[in-house]
């Protein structure tokens, strides 16, 4: 009875490890093996956002920076764990689309082709990094809606 105040925070901390390793290889690791990076990023930092990767909702736990190459996304602190800083290339961004979930806006970026990734921002957060897909990446002017 004595080993059950003990084991409540060693089963948390397990299953905070096994929930992070789960969703990094269900949304994360593809991008990660493409577009890994170890190098400091320079950029133009937009802050901290709420992003969808293939399906798993990562709410205010990214980071985002962008510059004239391409952007950059690496989860907060607590959640690095099994996530590589990732930097993507403007001309890997090959198809836009738009959503709409309720009454949220949401812009999809087609990740890679074949598509590797499928990363949906928010209108207000895509808006910030928009006018670099633009000049920039392998898109027309006028968006692809896939």
């Amino acid at each position: 009875m004595n080993e059950l105040p003990y084991f409540f925070p060693v089963f948390f901390i397990g299953m905070f490890v096994f929930i992070i390793f789960f969703l990094s290889k269900k949304g994360w690791s593809d991008l990660a093996r493409e577009y890994q990076t170890d190098n400091a990023f320079e950029g133009e930092r937009v802050g901290i956002i709420s992003a969808a990767i293939n399906g798993v909702n990562y709410n205010n736990c990214l980071l985002l920076k962008y510059n004239d190459e391409g952007f950059y996304l690496r989860p907060v602190l607590i959640f690095r764990l099994f996530h590589k800083p990732i930097f993507i290339p403007w001309k890997a961004v090959k198809g836009l689309r738009d959503k709409k979930i309720l009454f949220v806006v949401l812009k999809e970026m087609v990740i890679g082709e074949p598509a590797i990734a499928f990363i949906q921002l928010r209108q207000s957060t895509f808006s910030k990094i928009e006018r670099m897909i633009i000049l920039k990446g392998s898109l027309n002017r006028t968006y692809k809606h896939l």
